[in-house]
Parts: structure tokens; C-alpha cells; sequence
């Protein structure tokens, strides 16, 4: 998630780092202050937020069953076609436009750190990630083992690393990303033996038994000791680790599109490509509909063998990305016309303090699902859980943002986490 603040728009250049008032005093923030919310790139804030809702979407069937249970039917019920209709046009989409915003304000936020203190600005920002590689471990070990926090910092390490490479060595990278979700659905059953696989199909029942024990009936303590429990297998066990690495490399596709769309300069330069991001959003979507037709002509969810699953995988983690591209190239074009804009601005609220609004969702979830909540564990359907969503969202997360930002500069969480990232902050 991209989970910081981001820099000034284009006029804000950042070799004007020294800016000197009368009393020859920078007037600008320095490496260890936040960014003034003035100079935040509002547009970043829209498809955060907006990227938000999505995710809440597609976590809320985590929540209410155990995510070791098969997956819901697809067929031509109504539930079947709301389950249908959510892997179409959600599944896999808001968790790579997320990043791409991670990769996107990577940029923005290391080029002005480095600006500032050439010498020390990276570690600053090793620092940030520090921070948030924390509270995503605290997150997933304890609360909600569907975490996505881990997977940012770990990445926003790695981003670091390769950050001068390159651009051709950054789009096979990206190229790999998208390949490698095929290639280990085709390689996956010459990866492990019959005993490993055998033994993953055991854990996978008694951890679907188990959850629903603990999650569905057991009290707050009960729940923490599952999770962990889960926690522990995906670390530690072989088809676990296998299961977070794929995980893993679908988030590094969206940072990486974010990172080479920062490094590029265009977010700093959206009114002068306006009709490029036009044709893109055209073209994406076209690429998006390919590979989606594709995926349905080879047979999709009903090819059985690994070999014959790569071409169908390929099309439907290709078209995933397609259609995120021109999700958010869509938000960028609707944000500068007037009328869409102004109901636009208001997702930019929950994308401000997204940390926040991200842990929140866990913790409403929870409440609801859980035994020691409401207990609503296994109980809703997929339109339900779909509804709920965007009811909380709306009538909870987007009015408490706003109403929060109204009297402060920064959510709860992100105020702990600049503070430790940066230390006394200014008012």
C-alpha cells in the first residue's frame, strides 16, 4: 500500500531544496519533517482511496470464512454471479493499483530526501519501511494473517536496491512479474512431491477446521493464537512459502508499474499528457477485454492440467494488470473535469490517512465476523459481504476521514508512524 506522505506537485522542483527567507532560513521541510498537506499530489490521494474500497471488497470474504476454504462456486445463481462479477472486476485489481501508488510515491518521497540530505535521505526512508515492516508483522501475526503491509515494506526494500537500474532492466522485471504466476501454476506440481502436497492438503483441512473454531467461536486470546498459528505455517512450511512468494511478486507488478511511472516524471506532468492518458486508458482497457476473452476461449477455471492452466493464467494475470492501468488512468481523467472531480475529492480523505483506514477495515471485520465480535463467522454471502463493504466504507471510513482531517494533519496511525520515522514533528 502506498502508505506515505507524497511530494509537491512540479513547481515544488526539488533542487530548490534550499529556499531561504530573510533571515536566510529554509522555508521548505527539510528530510525529517512530512510533507505539508498544501503540496500533496491530490490525484495520488483519489486512487489510494479509491483503491481502499476495493481491497475492503475483496478482503471481506477473509474476514467472514476461513481462507482455507474452497472458494465460492462461480455459476448461474445470483450468488455464483456476484462471486463472478467480483473476480472480474475487483480480484487482483485494488491491490495493484495500491501499489502502484507505493511505487509511485517511492519516488517522489526518496528524490526529495535525497535532495535534502544527499548522504543520509535513504536512510530515512530505511527507516520508514522499518516502521511499517513492524506494524504489518504485528498485523499479521496477531490479527489478520491476509496482511498486505509486510509484503509493501519488504518490497519498498527492494525497491531501494534496484532503484538506479536500468529502465529496460525494470520492464523485464516487470515482465517476470507477470509471468510468474503461469510459470508456477505449470511448474507447481515438479516443485514438490506427493508427500509434500499430500501433507499441504491435510494442513489446508485442519486449518479451515480450526478457524472456524477459534475465529467463529473462540474468544479474542483464542483468535491471536490462530492467527499466529497460520502465521507461523506461512513462514515456515514449504507450500506456505511458496503461497507468500507468489503473493508477494503479484504486489511487486503494481510497485514496480508505480515506480517506473515515477521515474519517469509523469505523475508531476498529467495536464501536458492529457491526450496520451487517453490513448492508454483506451488501450489498456482493450488489452484488459484480450486477455479476458482469451482466458474464457482456452476454458479459464475449468482447465485441470498445469501445462495446459499456462496460457490461461497468463491471459487472466496480464488482464488483471490491463484493467488496474486503466482503472486509474480513467480516476486521473474523471479528476480534471470539474463535476466528476468534486465527488472525486472525497475519496481523497480515506486516501490520506490509508494506514489508518487499512487497519481499521481489519478491525471492523473482525469485530463482525468474530466470536468474540458479533460472530456473523461463515453466515453472509458473497452479495452480502459485497454490500457490507461499501456500506462501511461510506458511512463510516469515508465520513470519520474527513471529519478526522478536519482537525488534524495526519490519522492516528500515521502520526505513530512519522513520529517514529522521523521523530518530534512539527504542528
Amino acid at each position: 500500500m502506498p502508505l506515505g506522505r507524497e511530494c509537491g506537485r512540479a513547481e515544488a522542483r526539488f533542487d530548490t531544496v534550499a529556499a531561504v527567507n530573510d533571515k536566510n532560513e529554509t522555508t521548505l521541510p527539510t528530510c525529517q519533517e512530512p510533507l505539508p498537506t498544501a503540496n500533496r499530489i491530490e490525484v495520488l490521494d483519489v486512487l489510494r482511496g479509491f483503491a481502499l474500497l476495493g481491497i475492503f471488497i475483496m478482503n471481506m470474504p477473509s474476514f467472514a470464512h476461513s481462507i482455507f476454504t474452497p472458494a465460492p462456486t462461480q455459476n448461474a445463481s445470483a450468488e455464483g454471479i456476484v462471486v463472478a462479477l467480483r473476480e472480474l472486476l475487483f480480484a487482483g485489481k485494488f491491490n495493484l493499483m495500491f501499489g502502484m501508488v507505493f511505487g509511485i510515491g517511492f519516488t517522489l518521497q526518496l528524490r526529495r530526501l535525497e535532495a535534502a540530505d544527499p548522504d543520509d535521505g535513504a536512510l530515512v526512508y530505511v527507516r520508514r519501511l522499518a516502521v511499517l515492516l513492524a506494524i504489518g508483522l504485528v498485523h499479521a501475526a496477531l490479527l489478520w494473517m491476509g496482511d498486505v503491509l509486510v509484503a509493501y515494506a519488504v518490497l519498498g526494500f527492494m525497491l531501494l536496491a534496484i532503484r538506479r537500474v536500468p529502465d529496460g532492466v525494470l520492464l523485464a522485471l516487470l515482465g517476470l512479474c507477470l509471468a510468474y504466476p503461469a510459470a508456477s501454476d505449470a511448474l507447481s506440481t515438479h516443485l514438490f512431491s506427493n508427500e509434500t502436497t499430500l501433507l499441504a492438503t491435510f494442513e489446508f483441512y485442519d486449518f479451515a477446521s480450526s478457524n472456524d473454531v477459534a475465529f467463529g467461536q473462540g474468544s479474542f486470546l483464542d483468535a491471536v493464537r490462530e492467527t499466529l498459528r497460520v502465521f507461523a505455517w506461512a513462514y515456515a512450511s514449504p507450500m506456505g512459502l511458496f503461497t507468500v512468494a507468489g503473493f508477494f511478486i503479484q504486489m511487486a507488478t503494481g510497485i514496480l508499474i508505480g515506480f517506473y511511472v515515477g521515474r519517469r516524471g509523469w505523475i508531476e506532468r498529467l495536464p501536458a499528457l492529457r491526450d496520451q492518458i487517453g490513448l492508454a486508458q483506451w488501450a489498456t482497457l482493450a488489452v484488459a477485454l484480450a486477455a479476458g476473452g482469451l482466458w474464457w476461449a482456452i476454458g479459464g477455471t475449468a482447465v485441470q492440467d498445469a501445462g495446459e492452466n499456462f496460457p490461461a493464467s497468463l491471459a487472466r494475470t496480464i488482464g488483471r494488470a490491463a484493467l488496474m492501468c486503466s482503472y486509474a488512468l480513467t480516476l486521473v481523467r474523471l479528476a480534471g473535469v470539474p463535476g466528476p472531480a468534486h465527488v472525486l475529492r472525497l475519496f481523497a480523505y480515506p486516501g490520506r490517512m490509508p494506514l489508518s483506514n487499512y487497519l481499521l477495515q481489519t478491525l471492523m471485520g473482525l469485530f463482525i465476523f468474530y466470536g468474540w465480535g458479533l460472530g456473523w463467522w461463515d453466515r453472509t454471502t458473497p452479495l452480502a459481504e459485497m454490500l457490507l463493504a461499501v456500506a462501511l466504507y461510506f458511512a463510516i471510513q469515508l465520513p470519520l476521514s474527513a471529519w478526522w482531517l478536519s482537525h488534524f494533519r495526519y490519522g492516528p496511525v500515521e502520526y505513530v508512524w512519522r513520529r517514529l520515522t522521523y521523530g518530534r514533528l512539527r504542528r
